[in-house]
């Protein structure tokens, strides 16, 4: 603390008391955290809470606005990316992108009991999600399963005969 207050007085000048230099020193250094501190230290308790109630009136609506906005826009979207995959047959790479772009929109839309399109897109996205926890399980039981050596257990024959041809091989191994 003390360097930082002889840095100070260096940059400001030594006529000033400490405080006073360290916060000139501050505002050279970090220029948008003193604006910060000063901004709210300068307004007035009253004319902030009046300020700060109408921006955040207006920006609470500006943001309800925008985020309905872009629902909407979502929506439509949605609706033109059906109907031109309905309407045309989009066949390579263009295709798979509307596919893929309006099963990401199925499930950001609203919900459409009613479009059969939607349904199916819905129910084959939970069935992908649960398939794949599934197979996930299943493996993870098998190489678990493996690795402690619980899966597959060798009758005392099949143990001798692995025994014998490691045996043969690692004297094959050895003469070469």
């Amino acid at each position: 603390m003390a360097a930082l207050r002889v840095a100070a007085r260096r940059l400001v000048g030594g006529g000033q008391t400490p405080a006073v230099a360290v916060e000139k020193a501050q505002r050279r250094l970090f220029p948008r955290l003193s604006e910060v501190d000063r901004a709210r230290s300068t307004t007035s308790s009253a004319s902030a809470a009046a300020d700060t109630n109408v921006t955040a009136a207006k920006g609470g609506e500006d943001r309800e606005k925008l985020l309905t906005e872009i629902h909407n826009m979502r929506e439509e979207l949605y609706d033109k990316v059906l109907h031109a995959q309905r309407t045309y047959n989009i066949p390579g790479r263009a295709g798979k992108n509307f596919s893929r772009l309006r099963e990401e929109l199925a499930m950001q839309v609203d919900p459409r009991p009613w479009d059969t399109t939607w349904r199916h897109t819905r129910l084959l996205n939970v069935l992908e999600r649960c398939i794949g926890f599934a197979a996930l399980s299943f493996s993870s039981y098998v190489l678990i399963g493996m690795a402690v050596g619980k899966i597959v257990e060798l009758d005392p024959d099949e143990k001798q005969l692995i025994k014998k041809k490691r045996g043969e091989a690692h004297k094959q191994s050895e003469t070469k």
